[in-house]
């Protein structure tokens, strides 16, 4: 059992659920940029919220299935084709061997997710089996995929009723507009507090520089105090830095464990997954919350997901 890659672009890579114990070996996280869209293709075909799935990033990408199986697409894809024939994104679609997928390109949005029934063979690594596509570790042989890759799957797979699809209130909107809610990070005191405000001013546009490791903010030049050449500290996905050019950092799930430029901020929970669809020429708003209530804002999101995926985290 397998599926063959016919076209695929730059990142398009094997994620599921970010490492375990990563951080004691100076690594990224690694795992999908857009968590929730992953958790709900995978629910779709009856696998656990963090199983192995294929990220498809901004290009469009081309498999054959060499075995049946069922499939479900979820993200930013313009369409989904069967042996040319258009489908719809959060069903669960039953296929059989030598049936072509053909995920459109990001429109608009940044990444699509293709989970499959059967079980998909990838490297395990830190108690986790996603591409750590920085360091050329995990998934399917550390690296992203291309043509004529074959992605090997166990035998069996899981067992679901044919008639699931995504409830439409549950369904993620795409776009290239986000308003995205912050806390204070912890070199945003004292003479830096005025940054904060200055941050959620006006909107920034992602810029060119935009991966998985993270993205350049274009707008509102901000400036730090002396604080802007302070020794390495923790960073995680989510934080905004901010560089001695004044054009702020925002890290994504391939970010360094540590870094020496002022935390300004932090993406808060609920809505880090909305990073995995930021791409060049994404706009933002940032909006600043407390860290009590950025608390609640992520009980409430997870108690309205519950109702349809049962337990689920969001990382």
């Amino acid at each position: 059992m397998s599926i063959t890659v016919i076209k695929a672009g730059l990142q398009t890579s094997l994620q599921g659920a970010p490492f375990t114990g990563h951080r004691h070996l100076g690594m990224p996280a690694a795992g999908a940029a857009d968590c929730l869209s992953l958790a709900l293709a995978n629910f779709l075909v009856g696998k656990s919220f963090g199983a192995i799935g294929l990220e498809i990033t901004l290009t469009d990408a081309i498999f054959q299935l060499n075995a049946p199986c069922s499939i479900a697409v979820v993200g930013a894809a313009a369409y989904v084709r069967i042996n040319g024939h258009d489908h719809p994104q959060h069903h669960r679609l039953r296929l059989v061997a030598g049936d072509n997928i053909h995920i459109g390109p990001s429109r608009p949005g940044c990444r699509t997710y293709l989970a499959i029934s059967a079980e998909i063979e990838a490297e395990p690594l830190l108690g986790g089996q996603s591409t750590c596509l920085a360091a050329g570790l995990g998934g399917f042989h550390g690296r992203a995929l291309r043509a004529e890759d074959v992605i090997a799957f166990a035998d069996g797979e899981s067992s679901v009723e044919s008639a699931r699809t995504t409830p439409e209130n549950l369904r993620p909107y795409y776009s290239d507009d986000h308003v995205l809610r912050i806390t204070a990070g912890p070199e945003a005191t004292g003479p830096n507090m005025p940054i904060l405000d200055n941050l959620c001013l006006d909107p920034y546009t992602v810029g060119a520089r935009a991966n998985r490791m993270g993205l350049v903010l274009e707008g509102i030049s901000l400036i730090a105090s002396e604080t802007s050449n302070m020794p390495s500290a923790a960073v995680f996905p989510g934080t905004i830095q901010l560089p001695p050019s004044g054009q702020p950092y925002l890290l994504g799930p391939d970010a360094q464990t540590t870094g020496g430029y002022p935390r300004i901020a932090q993406v808060i929970r609920a809505d880090r997954h909305l990073i995995g669809q930021l791409g060049s020429g994404s706009r933002i708003q940032f909006v600043q919350t407390t860290a009590e209530r950025a608390t609640e804002i992520y009980r409430e999101k997870l108690s309205l997901l519950s109702s349809w995926l049962g337990q689920i985290k969001l990382w």
